[in-house]
């Protein structure tokens, strides 16, 4: 794939409701990836036009994207941009991959549901910070338990 295509895939595609990625700064990723030999890059004549310069992935850039994709992300934060583009390419390179990404991370969000809810429910630490900390923990207890059940209603879910 050329870099024109990816500029375009992530300002008209679906890619581009998730995170914004200018022109110059993707480049700057394409050079970084092939200097750390995730990427080959090779140029492509064109008869009228410009060269080109096409880019894919080596091997081992492979095998890191499919590493960085099966791994479900740790925090919800994450969840709004490095989850959903994991989610993203699983669905593109293979659906079994999503399905068993969603699992994961499904399991990683009950975990961290559970683990708020026995902060909430223990002993709170006296002082005049604790009413503000505890409305962070229901805050993050919140935010989590609404990832679940967007995750529980995703088609890979059904699987």
């Amino acid at each position: 794939v050329h870099g024109y295509d990816l500029s375009r895939l992530f300002a008209e595609g679906a890619l581009g409701r998730i995170i914004r990625l200018e022109p110059g700064m993707l480049y700057h990723y394409l050079k970084k990836l092939a200097r750390d030999g995730l990427i080959a890059s090779r140029i492509e004549r064109q008869s009228g036009r410009p060269d080109r310069q096409v880019h894919t992935l080596t091997p081992v850039g492979d095998a890191v994207l499919h590493a960085w994709i099966a791994a479900p992300v740790r925090s919800t934060r994450e969840i709004r941009l490095d989850f959903l583009v994991k989610l993203y390419l699983a669905r593109a390179i293979d659906p079994r991959h999503a399905i068993t990404l969603v699992t994961r991370q499904r399991s990683v969000m009950r975990t961290r549901a559970a683990r708020l809810t026995e902060q909430l429910d223990g002993p709170q630490p006296s002082g005049p910070d604790n009413a503000f900390g505890e409305s962070v923990l229901r805050l993050r207890l919140t935010q989590t338990e609404a990832a679940l059940a967007w995750l529980d209603a995703l088609p890979e879910s059904d699987q």
